[in-house]
C-alpha cells in the first residue's frame, strides 16, 4: 500500500499513538483538549497525505525540505497553523511542539513499515522521501505561527504592563508632590522619590512605545513650529533638577527653527543625555550640540567621555531588547551588562517618524549620538 492511502486507512491507530505522546508532555499537556488534539491531528495527517499525492518538480522538493515552500495557502485554517496556535495558547513549549511531530512522523513509518512486510520497492522510497517533505513543511508552517503568537503575546503583556503601571505611578508622584509642600523637613528623601518617579516614567514610555511599534500601530507624530534651542534649553533644564552633580553643556550654531513633534523630542533627547549620564565618566560633562547651520536639516548630537562601546555592537545599538555581554575587567564600558533595546530604540523610531536618522560613533575619546532630523518633518500621523 502507498504510504499516503497507509496515511487515510490508519488515521485512528496513528492518532492513538500521537494523542499518547502529546499528553506526556508535562505541565503543558495538563490543559490538553484531547478531543481538539485528535480533530487537529487527523486534519493534519490529511494535508500531509494530499500534499504526498501532489506532483512536484524538484525546485519546489528542494523548497519544501528546508521549509520554503510557496505552495501552502495563507490561511488561518492551515492544520499546521491552527496546531500552533492551540498548543501557544495551552502553554507548550516550541520544543515540545517540534516533538510532537518528531513523534507523529515516527509513529506512522513504523506502522507502515510493519504493514509493507520484507518488501520495499522503488516506489516505497519515493513515499518516504515526500512523507519527510510533508511533515518538514507542516513543521515550518507550525514554527512560524508558533513564533508569531508568542511574540504577539509578549508584546500585548508588555502593553498592558506599560499602561497599568502608571496609575499607581502617578499616586506616587501626587503623593510626593503634596509631602513636598506639607513637609519640608523630609524634602531630601522626597526629592529622592520624585527623581525615581520621573525615570520609572521614562522607563514606561518608552515600554509603551515599544509595544505600540510592535503592535503595528506605528509612532505617530504631530509636527508644529518649534525652537530647537529653547526647547533644548528647558529639556536640559529639567534633567540637571533631577541629576545634582553632574554638568550637562549646551552648543548652539546657526538657525534652529522648523517643525516638530515636541513631545517625541523630549523624549529622545531626554533618553540620549540619560544614557550619556549613566555611561559616561561621572567627572566629564555630557554636551548637547544643535548645529542649524545647513538648509534643509538640523543636527541634534550628545557626546559623553567614557569606555568606548564595542564595536561589533554598534550596528544593533538600536534594535529593541538587545543586550551586551561584558567581558571580564570591563564591566563599566558603554553598556556593559546593559538592557539597551529599548531607550535608543525609541530614539531610532522617533527619528524615523520625522523622515530622520540617527547614528553613533564611539572611540576612546567620546560617544557621539547624531540625530539628524528635516527642518520640516515628512512624516505625521504615523504614516
Amino acid at each position: 500500500m502507498r504510504l499516503s492511502s497507509f496515511i487515510h486507512a490508519n488515521l485512528d491507530a496513528i492518532l492513538r499513538d500521537w494523542v499518547a505522546f502529546a499528553a506526556s508532555q508535562m505541565p503543558a499537556a495538563a490543559s490538553i483538549d484531547e478531543v481538539g488534539l485528535l480533530d487537529h491531528g487527523r486534519l493534519i495527517l490529511q494535508e500531509i497525505a494530499e500534499d504526498m499525492r501532489r506532483p512536484q518538480d524538484d525546485d519546489e522538493r528542494q523548497a519544501k525540505s528546508e521549509g520554503q515552500s510557496d505552495t501552502p495557502a495563507p490561511l488561518r485554517s492551515i492544520p499546521s497553523r491552527s496546531h500552533a496556535r492551540q498548543r501557544e495558547r495551552q502553554g507548550f513549549e516550541v520544543e515540545q511542539m517540534v516533538a510532537e511531530y518528531r513523534a507523529l512522523r515516527a509513529t506512522v513509518l513504523r506502522l507502515w513499515r510493519a504493514s509493507q512486510g520484507e518488501a520495499l520497492a522503488l516506489q516505497d522510497l519515493d513515499d518516504v522521501t515526500r512523507f519527510n517533505e510533508a511533515v518538514d513543511q507542516a513543521i515550518a508552517e507550525s514554527l512560524s505561527v508558533f513564533v508569531l503568537e508568542v511574540n504577539r503575546t509578549r508584546d500585548l503583556f508588555l502593553g498592558m504592563l506599560g499602561h497599568d503601571l502608571r496609575g499607581p505611578l502617578s499616586t506616587i508622584s501626587a503623593y510626593a508632590a503634596l509631602a513636598l509642600r506639607t513637609r519640608p523637613d523630609d524634602a531630601p528623601q522626597l526629592a529622592v522619590v520624585k527623581r525615581s518617579v520621573g525615570q520609572m516614567k521614562a522607563l514606561l514610555d518608552d515600554l509603551v512605545e515599544y509595544t505600540r511599534h510592535r503592535l503595528g500601530s506605528g509612532l505617530p507624530v504631530s509636527p508644529a513650529p518649534l525652537h530647537l534651542d529653547k526647547f533644548a534649553q528647558n529639556t536640559l533644564q529639567e534633567i540637571d533638577a533631577i541629576t545634582p552633580g553632574r554638568v550637562l553643556q549646551l552648543t548652539v550654531l546657526g538657525d534652529l527653527q522648523g517643525e516638530w513633534d515636541a513631545r517625541r523630542l523630549h523624549q529622545a533627547l531626554s533618553n540620549l543625555v540619560f544614557n550619556a549620564l549613566k555611561y559616561g565618566f561621572p567627572s566629564s560633562p555630557v554636551r548637547v550640540i544643535l548645529d542649524g547651520t545647513r538648509a534643509d536639516e538640523v543636527l541634534l548630537a550628545v557626546e559623553n567621555h567614557g569606555k568606548p562601546i564595542p564595536a561589533d555592537l554598534l550596528p544593533s545599538l538600536f534594535d529593541p531588547l538587545v543586550r551586551a555581554g561584558s567581558d571580564e575587567g570591563d564591566a563599566d564600558s558603554q553598556v556593559a551588562g546593559a538592557n539597551l533595546g529599548l531607550g535608543l530604540y525609541v530614539v531610532r523610531e522617533i527619528a524615523l517618524a520625522h523622515g530622520g536618522t540617527v547614528d553613533v560613533s564611539s572611540d576612546e575619546g567620546a560617544t557621539r549620538f547624531e540625530l539628524r532630523l528635516p527642518r520640516i518633518c515628512v512624516r505625521r500621523d504615523g504614516a
